[in-house]
């Protein structure tokens, strides 16, 4: 494992502003648009729901269904008829699941810099480097202005696997929700010929 390097206290209050913006997302509904490592794109909607909840619904053609339930993360394909189930953490998205947010003691930061109003935040777990790597990208305001966690907003990740390959998420009109339907999070095994009409 890297060791990690110390932060400057600039950096530090960039670190303990994203701590304070992600630990109080609660629920949220927003667009997503992904690039894949091939160029492709796909587009559909995203729900989060922390602790340990989140759902992409793919629009078509793409026939895909990803769901965080709590504990697993289950990959539905449309096309196959198949539900593939992974542990949350073994993913390095699971650091946006947990109930309280430490990105400073639970990861390890690799990178964190502003560039205009952007705040890059790299993230990779030392004891785990086949999980790759993660990538969250904010909006942000001046330094001047950055002692708030409301001056943030998530906009961007890039999720890099253990191969090298990135695969990119941008999110749009994020809108904070008081309740999401709980049944959004429930992966079901699919029944032959019914899968197509989830």
């Amino acid at each position: 494992a890297l060791a990690q390097a110390p932060l400057t206290p600039a950096q530090q209050r960039d670190l303990d502003q994203v701590n304070s913006y992600l630990n109080r997302l609660d629920k949220l509904h927003a667009e997503f648009e992904q690039t894949g490592p091939d160029g492709a794109i796909s587009r559909g909607d995203f729900y989060l729901s922390r602790p340990g909840k989140m759902r992409f619904d793919y629009a078509q053609p793409d026939d895909l269904l990803i769901v965080a339930d709590g504990l697993w993360l289950a990959v539905q394909d449309g096309e196959l008829n198949t539900v593939d189930r992974f542990p949350i953490k073994s993913t390095p998205l699971s650091l946006l699941l947990d109930e309280q947010i430490d990105l400073g003691s639970s990861t390890q930061v690799a990178g964190i810099s502003r560039e205009g109003d952007s705040l890059y935040l790299t993230l990779q777990d030392p004891d785990a480097p086949e999980k790759g790597e993660v990538t969250l990208v904010f909006a942000a305001a001046g330094a001047e202005m950055a002692a708030k966690a409301d001056t943030l907003e998530l906009k961007r990740w890039i999720v890099v696997d253990a191969q090298g390959l990135a695969t990119q998420i941008d999110l749009d009109a994020i809108e904070m929700r008081d309740t999401l339907d709980p049944k959004l999070f429930i992966m079901r095994d699919p029944v032959p010929g019914t899968l197509r009409n989830r």
